[in-house]
């Protein structure tokens, strides 16, 4: 069904050649999977092969199909009509419930606009045929949630129900499954065995994770600098691809002083008409300069709602979270001058995180300067009371700025203020001058400086997320908040930022507070760890009797 041969992809603004005369088949109805190293060119094969991105050499045959290089922008349509692509961490989905999103995408597969019927007729008839798909993904239970509410997990989950909708022959999956829990993964990759077995849809996979190809493929192409070194019997490909992984340092102890903690806090999240759809119970916990606390449990269990009250970024309802600042306790439910300070030391790296496509590195070291550095914070407040706006409103508005961007459009939206007002007020650094301190936090994640000067869209996926980690770093933070960020590194680079994190921790010494469905990593980074099921923390403690519980509590269905 699918012949590509000699498919090459060079990067002309760096040089770097994606594909290098690349030649493969699957057939119909097969599942392949494709492993190999952040930077191998996984993920610029899929969106070739999806029609949304050029290539310089070579031939693409798919079901009648023959895409060259300057193959007509019809036949591309056509591609990309007879595919579906779940992108690595790509999380475009209307805010609309779990279920009128799956209609969207029906009525768009049916040829018509992506809107929701009103006639109750059509409703229901496409509602039947969308539930029926949640059914296959396991998640007809949350069908009437909106997107916005789902966890991460169950967000991949609807964005992979939502290509199945429509009905493409050749199913593209970039990394699926990455941000899920080891119970939620399997759920999901049993699903796509049987989109595979009932609907007869051919999948072509990128996956990092050896249990996802074990799963679902019994043929794996292993690709490296944009070639195919090995193409066959998954189990020999993967004990090739995984032959090259460094040892694991040592983990140093470090008993430093407690610089954040939750006392007595509860969140409670309610939709109309369906209630009480989360509610975290009363907790407390404590967070140690120098201590990488790992956070772990099943999708949906109110993770991220304790890391975004950590980061200041949400207010729990009952209870307070508080930072140290200059000797003091700081609220950082409260809104002002030195709470916007004390937070600038908090470096947060989301789970939705996304980095502009076409912006240049190191002008994101600048633009993130412009938030954490202490003199461009108290430059944003001399603007502020210019325009007539108290430090509380630009407290507020520095928050905001810190969301993904989907959720900060929205909330923008909301509070009808353009975007333009927050870079106005947060300024980016002189990017030359941005430079210096970016060379240091790279060096810390094992980046090389040529980076800085190199697009996003010339990156790998992991050379995104350990970009994003540096990020994180760039204000020296006394706390680093980690939200499930390296669910799609392979093992190879894993181990790398793993120890990369433990040599953050020996030199910077924050409080790095991790959320981490990759249990192995979790036991090898953390000093301690914490479990939380169904919004309350079951068991905080070492790292292996946590994590020996929750597979535990996972086998007997607790």
């Amino acid at each position: 069904m699918l012949q590509v041969v000699g498919l090459t992809k060079k990067y002309p603004e760096s040089g770097i050649i994606a594909l290098d005369g690349i030649s493969f088949s699957v057939g119909e109805g097969e599942v392949v999977g494709i492993a190999g190293r952040s930077g191998a060119g996984k993920s610029t094969l899929l969106r070739i092969l999806r029609g949304v991105e050029g290539f310089d050499q070579g031939l693409v045959t798919f079901d009648g199909l023959r895409i060259t290089p300057s193959s007509p922008k019809a036949d591309l349509l056509e591609l990309q009509r007879k595919t579906a692509i779940q992108l690595q961490r790509s999380f475009g989905l209307w805010p609309d419930s779990a279920v009128d999103n799956l209609i969207r995408a029906l009525r768009y597969s049916d040829g018509f606009d992506e809107t929701v019927p009103e006639a109750e007729g059509e409703y229901k008839e496409y509602y039947d045929r969308a539930m029926e798909i949640l059914r296959v993904v396991g998640l007809d239970k949350r069908a009437g949630l909106w997107s916005e509410v789902l966890s991460g997990g169950e967000k991949q989950r609807l964005i992979i129900a939502r290509q199945i909708a429509r009905r493409p022959k050749l199913l593209l999956l970039d990394e699926p499954g990455t941000m899920t829990c080891p119970a939620t993964r399997e759920a999901l990759l049993d699903a796509l065995k049987r989109v595979n077995r009932e609907l007869g849809i051919a999948i072509l996979f990128a996956s990092h994770n050896p249990q996802t190809h074990r799963s679902l493929s019994e043929r794996t192409m292993l690709i490296d600098r944009g070639k195919v070194l090995l193409d066959g019997r998954t189990e020999a490909v993967l004990d090739r691809f995984l032959s090259g992984i460094e040892d694991p340092i040592e983990k140093t102890r470090i008993d430093g002083p407690v610089v954040l903690k939750i006392e007595g806090a509860s969140k409670t999240y309610k939709l109309i008409p369906y209630g009480t759809v989360f509610e975290m119970a009363e907790t407390s916990l404590e967070f140690r300069r120098g201590e990488i606390a790992g956070i772990i449990g099943p999708s949906g269990a109110g993770k991220t709602v304790i890391l975004r009250m950590l980061s200041g970024l949400e207010l729990p309802d009952r209870g307070e979270v508080r930072i140290t600042y200059k000797g003091e306790w700081v609220v950082l439910g409260k809104f002002g001058r030195k709470n916007m300070l004390a937070r600038r030391r908090i470096g947060v790296l989301h789970q939705e995180f996304d980095l502009p496509h076409f912006a240049r590195v190191l002008d994101l070291f600048a633009a993130k300067l412009g938030l954490k550095d202490y003199s461009s914070l108290e430059a944003a407040l001399k603007r502020g009371k210019r325009e007539g706006l108290s430090d509380e409103a630009i407290d507020a508005l520095s928050r905001v700025y810190e969301l993904p961007e989907g959720e900060m459009k929205a909330k923008l939206t909301e509070m009808g203020i353009s975007q333009d007002l927050l870079k106005e007020l947060f300024r980016s650094k002189d990017p030359e001058k941005a430079r210096d301190v970016a060379l240091t936090v790279l060096e810390a994640v094992g980046l090389s400086p040529g980076i800085l000067d190199r697009n996003v869209y010339e990156l790998s996926g992991g050379e995104k997320i350990r970009v994003a980690l540096a990020l994180s770093l760039i204000a020296s933070p006394k706390v680093l908040i980690l939200d499930e960020p390296f669910g799609d590194l392979d093992p190879i680079t894993l181990r790398m930022v793993a120890n990369s994190l433990k040599m953050v921790k020996k030199k910077l010494k924050p409080a790095i507070v991790l959320v981490s469905h990759q249990l192995d990593l979790l036991e090898e980074v953390s000093d301690r760890a914490i479990l939380i099921v169904d919004g309350k923390v079951v068991m905080d403690g070492d790292p292996s009797s946590v994590v020996k519980k929750f597979l535990e509590e996972r086998e007997l269905g607790v």
